[in-house]
């Protein structure tokens, strides 16, 4: 096979590519991507160092954990940093950061808006106080007036500021790790896509290794729902064998610092039957600690019941520790470390004047020093109307997935089962010899898809859908194919219908059972950007049957001596042809003696035939 891109344009077609080949990267994006994962021993973890310092009064063999003395980097200690209220606060206190978060709760999470403005209301109402307590204690006392001696007292509401602080607590533990959620899986799709593709640079190639592969499936139907199967990435990187994963409940990879709020929520979109992404501190078998992305989704059966929940993890301990796209929480950090400094101390009337709205603004620049002025300026009426233009920009709306409605009808089963970023088109299928498709992503579910045969969706040359047949017998290794992805299902590929069907990449991943087969493969479609669409062809309509000739010859007994190639116009609001000879020209009698093509001749037969009914399926090809 071969292994270079030269060569391997040469030996066959870019939609003959079964196995992927690395490749250089193709295009530079506009940030450089980062290593999801750390490869290696955590930072954290004690090296074991030796002492080579030689010190006649230490009896020491081993150097100090850098961990312990607090100079190392501990991922369980940057999990909370960044799942805390100093990073709201933080986000809070950087204007694009805030913008960004806002965007995203009135893409994504609708419903908390309200608390948002709620928190944020409280907020300048706390700053309103603060101010007034600043001007009441700048007063000072006059002699001769008893009453300024005493200075007032200052105001404070403790209820409103309990209240501000509930809504920032929910705040910081429901939308903020959706937020953090949302950031890590933007980044990850990038990468993922670029892995299946071939495109990925070759410095980052190690650290993903492995990428896209980790995925495990489990049964609600059974008692803890427990592990079924999963993917031999799974097991390499939890550090647990088949033997104890499978059977087993997920939440063996938690541990002493794992957010309680994340596996509350998880517990209860179990629960509900409905999908979730987290972003969560995982330990693997050694102790060691990782943050794991994971993006779970219910599998439906063709009448909408739930049948299995698909679990796809990605380590992302590497974009923790970087603080990849994570502008105020790196700021947050930096500020912390001593390495950036504090920002400038802001009076009262400062931090209040942040906080108003345009209508605000434009009041205190309509009235604010009116009481000050030494004269009144002649207004001009011309200028009241003339505004700067006003640019909205909404910063992620092209990222951010819209939220997903989970009340289920018989009806309307296809609003549950989807993955996020990369994973929103995938597939379920049965081991080789079946290779029958069990469960689909909502945007893949398409009537009669379910328990169809896979191989019948791939199109192109006979060679990849045999090839590709090869590699799922196999089942020892996950797959990685360029193929043509037919809109619907065929047996056979005819040789004119190369060209057919959407060019994708899909990424096959084997699920194995506790006794190491093949229980389910997880498919990963990716479109290929280089795509223009889907193609598609059509037959030509079949010819006009001979035994309706009579038919047509009578009716051009109705039109004995009319000029029919007169070249007479025709009306499309009446339906008919204009008079130029005295004469109407009927349209079916025009279509059969002037056949232009087997369409023209199909609209005459179904003119002249009411009892003709052809079906959409002769004109497409399936």
């Amino acid at each position: 096979m071969p292994t270079t891109p030269d060569s391997h344009s040469r030996a066959r077609s870019s939609a003959d590519s079964v196995i992927s080949y690395e490749t250089s990267a193709s295009s530079v994006a506009s940030h450089p991507l980062a290593p999801l994962q750390q490869k290696g021993p955590p930072d954290d973890v004690d090296r074991l160092s030796p002492l080579l310092e030689d010190d006649p009064k230490s009896f020491e063999l081993l150097a100090p954990n850098e961990a312990e003395t607090g100079k190392g980097f501990s991922l369980e200690q940057r999990s909370e940093q960044l799942f805390s209220k100093e990073h709201l606060e933080a986000i809070f206190q950087d204007t694009p950061s805030l913008l960004r978060f806002t965007s995203f709760l009135s893409l994504a999470r609708p419903k908390s808006v309200p608390v948002l403005i709620y928190y944020l209301d409280a907020l300048k109402a706390m700053r309103a106080i603060n101010y007034s307590n600043a001007v009441a204690e700048a007063l000072e006392p006059l002699e001769g007036h008893e009453f300024t001696q005493n200075p007032p007292r200052s105001t404070v509401n403790v209820i409103l500021e309990d209240k501000a602080k509930q809504a920032f607590d929910v705040l910081v533990r429901d939308d903020l790790p959706a937020f953090i959620t949302h950031i890590f899986i933007q980044v990850v799709s990038v990468s993922i896509q670029k892995r299946v593709t071939g495109n990925l640079p070759s410095v980052l190639r190690e650290a993903s290794e492995g990428l896209a592969e980790v995925f495990c499936l489990t049964d609600p139907s059974r008692p803890d729902n427990p592990i079924i199967f999963a993917s031999e990435e799974f097991h390499r990187t939890t550090q647990y064998g088949v033997s104890y994963a499978i059977g087993r409940n997920c939440r063996f990879l938690q541990g002493p610092r794992t957010n309680r709020n994340t596996t509350m929520r998880l517990r209860e979109a179990v629960n509900e039957g409905k999908e979730i992404s987290e972003v969560f501190l995982n330990y693997r078998r050694d102790g060691s600690p990782f943050m794991n992305l994971l993006m779970m989704a219910p599998l439906l059966d063709s009448r909408g019941n739930l049948r299995y929940f698909i679990g796809a993890q990605v380590d992302v301990s590497g974009l923790v520790k970087d603080c990849i796209d994570l502008d105020a929480f790196q700021r947050m950090l930096d500020k912390q470390e001593g390495k950036e400094p504090e920002d400038e101390t802001k009076d009262e009337f400062q931090e209040l004047s942040e906080m108003f709205n345009i209508a605000e603004l434009d009041t205190v620049q309509k009235y604010g020093g009116s009481m000050h002025r030494e004269h009144i300026e002649e207004q001009d009426d011309a200028s009241l109307f003339h505004k700067p233009r006003l640019l909205l920009k909404d910063p992620t709306s092209g990222d951010v997935d819209q939220p997903v409605h989970h009340t289920r009808t018989k009806s309307d089963s296809r609003l549950s089962g989807r993955l996020s970023g990369v994973y929103k088109h995938y597939l379920l299928i049965r081991p080789h010899p079946s290779l029958r498709i069990l469960f689909t992503s909502p945007s893949l579910r398409v009537p009669g898809i379910l328990q169809s045969r896979f191989l019948d969706r791939i199109g192109g040359s006979t060679r990849v859908r045999d090839s590709l047949a090869e590699a799922l017998a196999d089942g020892t290794r996950g797959v990685t194919a360029k193929i043509r992805w037919l809109s619907s299902p065929s047996a056979n590929l005819d040789s004119d219908r190369v060209e057919e069907g959407r060019s994708r990449w899909i990424h096959c991943t084997p699920l194995l059972g506790k006794s190491g087969a093949v229980g389910v493969w997880m498919v990963v479609l990716i479109d290929d950007d280089k795509d223009s669409g889907l193609n598609r062809r059509f037959r030509q309509a079949p010819p006009v049957a001979k035994d309706i000739r009579p038919q047509q010859n009578s009716m051009l007994g109705y039109f004995d001596g009319a000029d029919l190639d007169s070249g007479d116009d025709y009306d499309p609001k009446s339906g008919r042809h204009s008079l130029r000879n005295g004469i109407a020209k009927h349209p079916a009698v025009e279509a059969i003696r002037r056949p232009e093509s087997a369409m023209s001749e199909q609209r005459a037969y179904r003119a002249v035939s009411p009892t003709y009914d052809p079906s959409i399926n002769s004109y497409t090809l399936n």
